[in-house]
């Protein structure tokens, strides 16, 4: 298998830089230094060509912060060098993480010999809430394909056929890159999970902040939950494989 490995940063940051390249030579995969698209330099432009509002069910009801944007970019971006340079998969990794050698290897060891099948796997700390199909398991780690994942992940493995089928479907996006990822009613991709995967996320992977204030605060908690509630609806339905992989 033809696996490359491409570790994010932030271009600007020496540090960040330093750190990214310890993940590199820690993950035992060939690769390289990716910096990530900074958000807030887009012109509005390049916004206006990137960003659409409400473009499939249900819609997302949040703003993107410039934060997200850049990260989205930079997955497709990468999902771009797959297709380009005729990869098997790639092993997407945040610069800022730390890895536990054992764990981590049994993980990507179990990873590698499913995705191809599965497309797209999440490295994760602990499994997805809710309802899960068994795939495989290796030592310690466990393969799943939950009905629904949520949150952001420090580390993926992306197959070939997934980084082409997702690039394809986000020239325009209106969610943050995992959220998309996530709505496989919309994609036919279901997403698969390993956990534990000896990744060890960094504090920035944690979920957007709330808007400060009691108002903003409650109708931003509102905006969560019946999303949340929405997304559950549609997974429950949804058409992609619940063992993961495409829709045949």
């Amino acid at each position: 298998m033809e696996l490359r490995a491409f570790v994010l940063h932030a271009d600007r940051d020496g540090d960040a830089r330093a750190q990214a390249r310890r993940v590199l030579d820690a993950c035992g995969v060939d690769g390289e230094l990716w910096p990530m698209v900074q958000g807030a330099g887009l012109s509005v432009s390049d916004l206006e060509q990137t960003v659409g509002a409400d473009l499939f069910e249900p819609a997302y009801p949040l703003s993107l912060d410039t934060g997200e944007i850049g990260r989205f970019l930079t997955h497709r971006q990468i999902w771009a060098e797959i297709e380009r340079r005729g990869l098997d998969a790639a092993l997407v990794l945040d610069g800022a993480t730390g890895i536990d050698p054992d764990p981590f290897d049994d993980a990507l060891d179990l990873g590698l010999s499913h995705v191809t099948a599965l497309g797209y796997i999440e490295l994760r700390d602990h499994p997805c809430p809710g309802p899960s199909a068994l795939i495989d398991t290796q030592r310690h780690a466990t393969l799943t394909v939950p009905q629904q994942a949520t949150g952001r992940t420090a580390a993926q493995l992306v197959g070939h056929e997934a980084a082409a089928h997702l690039l394809a479907l986000s020239d325009l996006f209106d969610r943050p890159m995992e959220t998309f990822v996530h709505s496989h009613w919309h994609t036919g991709l279901r997403p698969a999970s390993i956990q534990p995967c000896g990744v060890i996320a960094p504090p920035p992977l944690a979920q957007a902040t709330p808007p400060s204030g009691v108002w903003p605060r409650m109708r931003y908690d509102l905006a969560q939950r019946r999303y949340l509630h929405l997304i559950s609806q549609r997974a429950q339905v949804s058409a992609a494989p619940a063992t993961g992989g495409f829709i045949s």
